[in-house]
């Protein structure tokens, strides 16, 4: 018996970031969409030309372009993310130091924060930290590639958040 049950569905609308722009976009994908059709399908939402790479929210690899998209998506919601090749050299500063790493630009400010916790507040719960990049605070959910407005680099501050008195 399997543990997967076969849906038939014609169309199933997807929910992606892209790169160096604000906000989500949402495109309509069949059943055996590859990767590839995707990105002429980003495309020609977004305006972003050349080679792209499409990841799975958090991903380290991309999704090859030859694969079906819908057999890459989770059962939970997580945006997709189309970018151009490499990761992001990330610098975090908090208290005076400095780490670096490189992500992709599909990993979430959440998933920066919990790194840069890791290695400059180690005894510290990532929970009472946020990522401030130009003096805007990021939102958890966001993702770097967005944050650092497509170029492959950017400087960011590790703060606590602002907890209300009451």
């Amino acid at each position: 018996m399997s543990q997967y049950v076969e849906v038939d569905i014609e169309r199933v609308t997807v929910v992606f970031a892209a790169e160096g722009l604000a906000g989500h976009h949402d495109a309509e994908i069949g059943p055996a969409t590859t990767v590839k059709e995707f990105v002429e399908i980003a495309v020609t939402k977004t305006g972003i030309e050349g080679l792209l790479e499409v990841y799975v929210e958090d991903a380290e690899e991309p999704l090859g372009h030859d694969s079906v998209l819908i057999e890459h998506l989770s059962v939970e919601f997580a945006p997709l993310h189309v970018a151009k090749p490499g990761k992001i050299a990330t610098t975090v500063r908090y208290q005076g130091r400095h780490v670096e790493h490189p992500f992709r630009p599909s990993a979430t400010a959440a998933k920066v924060t919990r790194w840069a916790v890791g290695e400059l507040a180690p005894t510290e719960d990532p929970i009472d930290f946020q990522l401030k990049h130009d003096g805007q605070v990021l939102p958890p959910d966001s993702h770097l590639g967005q944050a650092a407005r497509g170029e492959k680099s950017i400087v960011l501050d590790l703060v606590f958040k602002v907890k209300p008195q009451g």
